[in-house]
């Protein structure tokens, strides 16, 4: 989880706010079939996105790819398999089989394409303004059981590890020359992954026993943070999620 840059703002400053809105805006993106908002949550998300984290480009590298992956997985969903249909845009005959593209597959498709989009929009929004510890502290809330809890943490605190020395044995085979042509690139990254493996067991025998040194018993100390929302915010992200569904019911 990133660092909470909405502490700052008195809008979006407190957990609660920032869960009911994730919570009406991924329900609200997956369950209502209406082109128009999908567009409108689409323009609105990609704006708080920018407003969260201006300095950051990885989440615009992770949503490109996203979205160019999301778009080559509908593609099938336009084509229709069948026979001839009357009013198709378009038809061809592959093998014998008749496909066409009509006006509701193409809508269709781009309805699936949107949601999906959305809703790692809303994914995106939550690593970035949830912060580490507000995210066990809704965890706790929900009632998820400890033994996820403790998974999460040892996880997040095992990925700088490996991290460290997946850069650790890069740098070094960097200096050696390892990436230079297209077969040592394959051998030393290969190289890399039977190292970093075995530094990882290293390393998480290590951990185990500096928490058993330390009286271990199954439960690991994380600070509960839940910052106080505001009555007003949460009356007014209600009052939005229920004036985008109702014009969303709107036929134009």
């Amino acid at each position: 989880m990133q660092k909470n840059r909405f502490n700052r703002n008195q809008f979006l400053s407190g957990t609660g706010e920032k869960l009911l809105l994730l919570v009406l805006w991924l329900g609200i993106v997956l369950s209502r079939a209406h082109l128009i908002m999908q567009l409108v949550f689409l323009l609105v998300g990609i704006i708080i996105l920018q407003w969260s984290t201006p300095n950051n480009r990885y989440r615009w590298k992770v949503l490109f790819v996203a979205a160019a992956f999301i778009f080559m997985s509908t593609i099938g969903l336009v084509l229709i398999n069948g026979k001839v249909l009357e009013g198709a845009l378009m038809q061809f005959q592959v093998a014998g089989s008749w496909w066409s593209i009509t006006e509701g597959s193409v809508e269709y498709s781009g309805l699936t394409a949107l949601k999906a989009l959305n809703g790692l929009i809303a994914i995106q929004f939550a690593i970035y303004c949830f912060s580490f510890s507000e995210a066990l502290a809704i965890a706790r809330t929900i009632y998820l059981p400890c033994v996820f809890i403790e998974l999460i943490m040892l996880s997040y605190r095992y990925l700088f590890g490996v991290k460290k020395s997946v850069q650790e044995v890069m740098l070094a085979q960097r200096q050696r020359l390892g990436y230079v042509g297209f077969r040592s690139s394959l051998r030393s990254f290969s190289t890399m992954l039977s190292a970093v493996l075995v530094k990882s067991l290293r390393l998480s025998t290590q951990n185990y026993q500096a928490m058993t040194t330390r009286a271990y018993q199954g439960v690991l100390y994380s600070p509960h943070q839940w910052n106080k929302s505001s009555g007003l915010n949460l009356l007014l992200i209600i009052a939005g999620a229920i004036l985008i569904v109702c014009l969303s019911l709107i036929s134009f």
